[in-house]
């Protein structure tokens, strides 16, 4: 992370007048009051705040794969095809249960054809059996005339007709009975069937999604899991891409709110340490014609986590996220971003390079250039950044100052004339 200051608008040397100058060898700078503002500048990724997620339907035969899915950051108009998935577990169910249906139309066909063909032949049968029955009545005519061993004889021949017409009919109303039964119950297992061939066909539309919204889709990422496989350790999950196998209650795809963006960095601890709430960032996104807007920051991660690009460092990275203040059309998710953090901000103030600074006599001091001398005066120091410190007080900003310490025989304790009320630190050769 770069860590700078500024001075207001300008150019850095123009905080200092001091470049070049020098006095015996000591390089020294002219202290003008200007804006003290301390930033540091990180990099991050441009998220959604909201996501509307994208699910899969509820799988009953197995796990889904995708086939198809919408390129990661794709527009789309609502009624579009997003994503298509699939199910090879239903698709070899679909294919048994249409087997199946085939077979059962069949078997009806088959069954109501020997149902026909036995109610046929005990229709003969009772038809013979009414004939008989007749001739027997006809016969019955003559047994006033007949012997008494042949009267008992026709007697015996009528009810014998009688009996097999009542058998041949009771056996054709079982026939029908049974008849209708069996068909029943291969026309119930049809429907049975169908309806499961129909709840696959529902549940392969399924797989086929259908964008509800107008707007942008985001691909996702699913939980990263350890298995053993054939081939020893491997592991399933994260981006979601064609031929993934999905897990239940995974997205496939989500639909970013981009009215509310937020930006998603990480930071070293150093940089973590002076990052607070609430703090000012410029945030420049150069893939979007190098937009430049505004935010501030949202909060910090308490749990740091070791960056997996340097999986072998120690160092600890931090999550910073960032509300963007006004989303433009042009800033869309996925997208990298620059943000520039305001950490301290003192408006017309004296500070100067924190290397002028020196401890003499448990007193922080400030070298000033008198003539071709240099006086030790007492400073106290406000607010300090990385490379500056303000001075609150034994300055007034007008003064030359040594930025390395002089040597003994360029140091006085001469007070300046304009300023002595200033506190002067005597100088005692070693």
């Amino acid at each position: 992370m770069k860590v700078f200051s500024f001075i207001s608008l300008f150019l850095p040397w123009l905080l200092l007048s001091c470049s070049n100058q020098k006095d015996n060898g000591i390089i020294t700078c002219q202290l003008n009051k200007s804006d003290y503002i301390e930033k540091i500048s990180i990099s991050g990724t441009v998220q959604a705040v909201v996501n509307y997620p994208v699910l899969p339907p509820r799988s009953m035969y197995g796990q889904m794969s995708v086939v198809r899915l919408a390129e990661d950051g794709a527009v789309v108009s609502r009624g579009d095809t997003i994503c298509i998935l699939t199910v090879p577990e239903l698709e070899s169910k679909y294919r048994e249960i249409k087997t199946s249906i085939e077979n059962l139309g069949a078997e009806l066909k088959k069954t109501e054809a020997d149902n026909q063909l036995n109610i046929a032949l005990l229709e003969a049968q009772l038809a013979t059996s009414e004939a008989q029955l007749k001739i027997a009545s006809l016969d019955s005519l003559h047994m006033i005339y007949a012997t008494d061993v042949n009267r008992k004889l026709l007697e015996l021949e009528m009810r014998k007709a009688l009996i097999e017409k009542v058998k041949v009919e009771k056996k054709l109303t079982a026939r029908k009975m049974i008849g209708e039964n069996e068909i029943k119950q291969i026309k119930a297992r049809i429907m049975q069937e169908k309806s499961k061939a129909q709840t696959m066909i529902d549940q392969v539309n399924s797989m086929t999604i259908i964008a509800q919204r107008d707007g942008i889709v985001m691909r996702t990422e699913s939980p990263v899991f350890t298995i053993m496989g054939p081939q020893g350790l491997g592991t399933l999950g994260g981006p979601i891409r064609e031929g993934s196998v999905l897990f239940m209650g995974t997205p496939v795809l989500q639909f970013p709110d981009i009215s509310r963006m937020q930006v998603a960095a990480e930071v070293g601890e150093a940089d973590y340490k002076v990052i607070e709430k609430g703090q000012k960032v410029l945030i420049t996104v150069d893939a979007a014609e190098k937009l430049v807007t505004t935010g501030k920051i949202n909060r910090k991660s308490l749990m740091g986590r070791t960056n997996q690009r340097y999986s072998e460092s120690k160092v600890k990275f931090y999550e910073v996220i960032i509300d963007i203040d006004s989303c433009h059309s042009k800033i869309r998710p996925g997208l990298s971003a620059d943000c520039e953090i305001t950490l301290k901000e003192v408006r017309d103030t004296l500070f100067i390079p924190t290397l002028s600074i020196f401890e003499r006599d448990s007193n922080r001091v400030v070298y000033v250039k008198v003539r071709k001398k240099f006086i030790p005066v007492k400073v106290e120091t406000g607010l300090s950044g990385s490379s500056h410190t303000i001075i609150s007080k034994g300055l007034k900003g007008d003064e030359i100052i040594a930025l390395s310490e002089p040597p003994n025989s360029l140091i006085t304790a001469e007070k300046r004339n304009r300023e002595s009320s200033d506190t002067v630190i005597t100088h005692n050769p070693q």
